[in-house]
């Protein structure tokens, strides 16, 4: 007789375990493709679907927005179906849409499927640490956990090159129904991860620990045992033969779904009422305000950055002679004056956007290609996010709560300078982007980094009971500063640049304010890594959370 943590460590490691991994990091490696693939998308997607700026943004905040629905969703629906069917599921449903938005001729196809993109992909970022925390014993599973993190921001580096290789070729000029560009084959490739991940999972089991606390100790044992033979051979005999449940969740009966999800519901509500009440809401409130700055940062803003480098490209910021107080104000607006028509010669709609039909204010035409500069400058900034990503594993698995903080902080303090850097450099069109792409990749590695030191922070500052429910909010409100600060890019680019920049950079540093007077619990404070190691066994939120919401 064993506890299910025990059992699943006696269950051994091996190709079983490998194959868990390889799949789940498969899976989180497409929710980095679906954040980051519009970012290579849409500058070259502009001429094309004619989107303005604005337009362009509201593609991307449909994004976020998905993923602000889905925030509570995708969690309760894999504790009822079970998480290998939801994960399964929605990777494939991913993958066919992505691979359908590589022919839309239209925009508003594209922005509904990115919605529904948006929604979808909350499905593997919710339940894929989850899942390999139920397949992989305590001894190994924070390498493991580290490992598929990882996939998520090694997305940022691969699709640059993965769009430095297809983004410039020219297709064969001849005409079909639908017209052949290189962003769509690179949108096409973009769902190959979701394919993969999605038929990898369905040749894994269940999870034994979802069945064995939902009163299917027998079905889980057997699958335990299957794990054994698979990591250790069929020669060595598995001695598990009776789990002990230390968490039931539907007592006496295999059909309690509607049961299940019932008391699912009511203690979120229970938890929710505690969370907002007179001894949490101050504390509650300065954290989730917190998210709130930085994920408008890192994943709000981070998705301009290859637009704003491809403006800088432009030979509208290129142009000479150009007094410093003229180049100061967004280009864009300097060629108004003088276009009266776009490029295929029809005449603009008064207070219309018309600024991205202007060949001066892109780098590229519909006939051109993209400059390669934007791509180096994006194997820079995804590789400063890897670096950035594996200085965040390192620095939260030592030093106590107020070291957590100090470092939250400090990465708060990294994306407000980046983003003032940001604002000054990349829209008042400086003489060389260096400076800018410093800055780009700064403020993607802070931001990363500063998410999960942030959730680190919520686990310190909250109580056990609390943290779960926190993890939630904070990605709620996380996400939805994404789809404000997305939002208002789209709508002040052309008009005013460093507007939405200077914004968020104010966040921030208010948000330096907020996290470093937010009261951490005395039970975390006084937390050594030694006592963290006794408690590797427990049960607890730390096998629930990830590095990316």
């Amino acid at each position: 007789m064993a506890d299910y943590e025990t059992a699943l460590d006696s269950a051994g490691y091996g190709r079983f375990s490998r194959s868990a991994l390889g799949a789940c990091a498969c899976a989180f490696f497409q929710t980095g493709v679906q954040n980051c693939v519009m970012s290579y998308v849409l500058p070259a997607a502009k001429c094309e679907l004619q989107l303005t700026t604005y337009q362009a943004g509201l593609i991307n905040m449909a994004f976020m927005s998905g993923g602000v629905a889905s925030a509570f969703f995708w969690g309760i629906v894999g504790d009822v179906f079970g998480r290998r069917n939801v994960l399964s599921t929605t990777l494939l449903l991913d993958a066919v849409i992505t691979l359908a938005q590589s022919i839309v001729p239209d925009y508003r196809l594209l922005l509904a499927a990115r919605s529904i993109n948006g929604f979808l992909i909350g499905g593997p970022s919710t339940l894929v640490f989850t899942y390999l925390s139920d397949l992989v014993g305590v001894k190994k599973r924070q390498f493991y956990l580290n490992i598929t993190g990882m996939s998520f921001v090694a997305a940022w580096l691969i699709l640059p090159a993965c769009a430095w290789l297809v983004i410039p070729f020219k297709a064969v000029n001849h005409t079909t129904i639908i017209p052949i560009y290189s962003w769509r084959l690179f949108l096409a490739l973009g769902s190959l991860p979701g394919f993969v991940g999605g038929l990898w999972i369905l040749n894994l089991p269940e999870s034994p620990r979802l069945l064995s606390d939902t009163n299917r100790s027998d079905t889980a044992l057997k699958l335990l045992a299957k794990i054994h033979r698979a990591n250790c051979g069929k020669k060595e005999e598995f001695r598990i033969k009776k789990l002990i449940q230390d968490n039931i969740l539907v007592t006496k009966t295999l059909n309690g779904e509607q049961n299940r999800t019932k008391a699912l519901f009511l203690g979120v509500m229970k938890d929710l009422k505690t969370f907002v009440s007179k001894s949490y809401a101050v504390k509650s409130s300065l954290i989730l305000f917190a998210f709130f700055a930085n994920m408008a940062a890192g994943f709000g803003l981070n998705l301009w950055i290859p637009e704003l480098l491809l403006r800088m490209q432009g030979s509208s910021c290129k142009r000479a002679g150009l007094p410093q107080n003229a180049r100061l104000q967004n280009t864009t607006n300097l060629l108004r004056e003088s276009k009266l028509f776009d490029v295929s010669g029809a005449e603009l709609v008064p207070r219309y956007n018309d600024s991205n039909f202007d060949h001066d204010s892109l780098s590229f035409g519909c006939g051109e290609t993209m400059d390669e500069d934007v791509f180096t400058s994006g194997l820079i900034v995804g590789a400063c996010c890897v670096l950035g990503n594996a200085a965040c594993a390192f620095l939260v698995a030592r030093g106590g709560a107020r070291g957590v903080r100090r470092a939250a902080a400090a990465c708060a303090l990294a994306c407000a300078c980046a983003c003032a850097c940001l604002a000054a450099c990349a829209c008042s069109c400086a003489s060389s982007n260096k400076i800018a792409v410093a800055a780009a990749a700064a403020l993607n590695a802070a931001s990363l980094n500063g998410n999960v030191l942030l959730i680190r922070l919520l686990l310190h500052a909250l109580p056990a009971k609390l943290s779960g429910l926190g993890v939630c909010w904070g990605a709620w409100w996380g996400r939805a500063g994404g789809v404000a600060s997305n939002l208002a890019v789209g709508v002040l680019l052309d008009f005013s640049c460093p507007a939405p920049f200077i914004s968020v950079a104010a966040l921030l540093a208010i948000s330096i304010g907020a996290i470093m007077i937010i009261k951490l619990e005395e039970q975390e404070t006084g937390e050594t890594e030694e006592d963290e190691q006794d408690n590797g066994k427990s049960t607890g939120l730390d096998r629930y959370i990830s590095t990316h919401m």
